[in-house]
């Protein structure tokens, strides 16, 4: 397979040649180099134009120069190199309908010999575009696409379809007088008379191949003509006739210098002379044939070298080019602006100053709004998980209430769902009153005073015995999860007053509080006028449970003389 895209190539660059192109004497030239495989001085020819471009080429003219280097590359087998730059020239998309179409067939060959079969059929059926569009193309290069459609096919083993178009190029080529392509088609046909064992229509096919490639001189191709009919006939078990063949191509081209196609010749040589049982010459003809490829494979990694310190060195030139078109631009403004100035400086000035204030403003006005939508964001986030953790610390003490409740079984329903409502509604109080202060982050906290009268305000009306009340407090401010468990234990002393208090002589219930700060911690002293606050028996200790309970919940103590509390609670805003 590798030896039949290595003949096709070669067909495609002579037949280009054959055709009429009305370019300079430089190209034709290069035209020449391209039909002769002459690797290394073509590239060193086009670099140099590439390079500096002495000669001032227009940038169309360096592009076609740019097409047939992608054509030597493919021959000379650097096919990376190849796709690179024909990706660089679709890429800048300065090439005309015409060379565009060429280089697409090229493509299209690449990626054939890469055996990458999707790419080369998207490249041939955008050249196939270009084809029908315009006559020119079409006459330039239908046979060319036509015989690589067919080849497309026969790589992957589609040997009627590719037979067919192959037939469809020569009939096409012959019909435009192009000996060329038709004999390049012929070859085509060959190979699938060959595989079908017509061997004698092969023959003939290869045979007119090689008249066209003698009347152009050309030595490659008419070599490989050769080696392939040696092989046609060694399939025949003609070894007479095989070996004129090889004989053929080695005396054909023993005296050039195309490396690749002599390693190929004397390998096939050597084979004819193991043979033959020449055991020596078989020998000779091996290493030369060895030597002939190393030294061939020397010549690709020096062009390839080449190739890769032309491209630093244009990209450097770009880069050099860029930098003084820039200072040239920088300099050209400079100038201006310095001209303007002279004209309209006080006008510049003002512009040039109402135009950086907006700026700023417009820049003040997005970083404040930015830092307001990243605040609003934590603080959504903080409440979220504030409400949560409040959520779940609420439900925890309902639930505890809810259960010391069920346990005072000596009251009626009545009187347990009356207590249990005063309990929560002393939480529900806490929650009206809190605020979240976000400025500190993650903590919330209620006003103690404002808190206490509230409770003390709702007792009053819930119950029917009367008392007054008088609170004294400092400023103090707690964090809801400690002022919450605080409203329930002033709620419980609130409620076991309002039940068991009696004042002295008859006078209406006083109750007093006190709130104090002392030494990092709040005192709070409560107390009535009643005569003793009796101790609780049984279900009545659970309002002192609830006390006790809460007061620990927070870290608090408490002592209690007769009637009066004292209660010491760490204070912990700042904790």
């Amino acid at each position: 397979m590798k030896v039949f895209l290595i003949l096709t190539a070669l067909l495609s660059s002579f037949c280009g040649f054959s055709q009429d192109i009305n370019y300079d004497e430089f190209y034709k030239t290069i035209e020449k180099r391209v039909f002769y495989h002459e690797h290394a001085k073509l590239l060193d020819e086009i670099n140099v134009v590439l390079a500096n471009n002495p000669d001032g080429y227009s940038t169309s003219e360096i592009e076609n120069l740019k097409v047939l280097k992608v054509q030597a590359l493919v021959d000379a087998n650097l096919l990376d190199e190849g796709l690179a730059l024909s990706n660089e020239m679709l890429s800048e998309n300065h090439l005309t309908p015409y060379h565009l179409t060429s280089l697409l067939i090229q493509r299209a060959l690449i990626y054939e010999i890469l055996e990458e079969f999707r790419k080369s059929f998207d490249d041939l059926s955008s050249a196939k575009v270009y084809i029908d569009k315009d006559q020119r193309i079409k006459t330039k290069y239908y046979a060319t696409w036509l015989i690589r459609m067919s080849s497309w096919y026969r790589v992957q083993d589609k040997k009627e379809q590719s037979y067919h178009l192959a037939l469809k190029a020569k009939e096409f080529a012959e019909a435009q007088h192009n000996l060329s392509k038709s004999s390049e088609a012929g070859i085509l046909l060959a190979f699938y008379h060959s595989d079908h064992e017509n061997y004698d229509e092969a023959i003939a096919l290869n045979n007119k191949a090689i008249a066209v490639g003698k009347a152009l001189n050309n030595k490659i191709s008419v070599t490989y003509l050769y080696l392939n009919l040696s092989g046609i006939y060694k399939k025949l078990d003609q070894e007479r006739i095989s070996n004129i063949y090889i004989d053929s191509a080695f005396n054909h081209i023993k005296n050039t210098d195309y490396l690749e196609i002599k390693s190929a010749s004397y390998k096939m040589k050597s084979e004819a002379s193991k043979a033959r049982q020449l055991l020596d010459s078989a020998l000779y003809y091996y290493k030369t044939a060895v030597d002939y490829e190393k030294a061939h494979n020397f010549n690709l990694k020096t062009i390839k070298i080449n190739e890769q310190t032309l491209d630093f060195e244009l990209k450097k030139e770009q880069i050099e080019k860029e930098k003084v078109i820039t200072e040239n631009k920088t300099l050209y403004k400079n100038l201006l602006l310095i001209f303007i100035i002279a004209l309209v400086l006080l006008a510049f000035l003002i512009q040039e100053i109402k135009r950086k204030k907006q700026t700023d403003r417009q820049k003040l006005i997005i970083e404040k709004e930015a830092l307001k939508l990243e605040q609003t964001v934590k603080d959504k986030t903080f409440l979220i998980h504030e409400i949560n953790h409040r959520i779940k610390n609420n439900l925890a003490v309902i639930l505890s209430l809810i259960e010391i409740q069920g346990q005072e079984s000596n009251k009626t329903t009545d009187e347990q769902i009356k207590q249990l409502h005063d309990r929560v509604n002393t939480i529900a109080l806490g929650h009206q009153l809190f605020s979240y202060d976000l400025d500190t982050a993650e903590k919330s906290f209620v006003n103690m005073e404002t808190y206490a009268k509230t409770v003390f305000e709702t007792k009053r009306s819930a119950t029917t015995k009367p008392f007054s009340y008088y609170i004294e407090a400092s400023k103090v401010e707690l964090m809801v999860d400690i002022a919450l468990p605080f409203g329930l234990v002033l709620n419980e002393l609130i409620t076991n007053s309002i039940k068991h208090a009696k004042p002295n002589n008859a006078k209406i219930l006083e109750l007093n509080l006190n709130i104090s700060l002392q030494d990092q911690n709040i005192q709070v002293i409560y107390k009535d006028n009643g005569a003793e606050f009796p101790t609780p028996q049984n279900s009545e200790a659970m309002g002192l449970y609830i006390v006790e309970g809460m007061l620990n919940q927070i870290s608090a103590t408490y002592t209690r003389e007769l009637s009066t509390f004292f209660i010491t609670i760490p204070y912990a805003k700042n904790s």
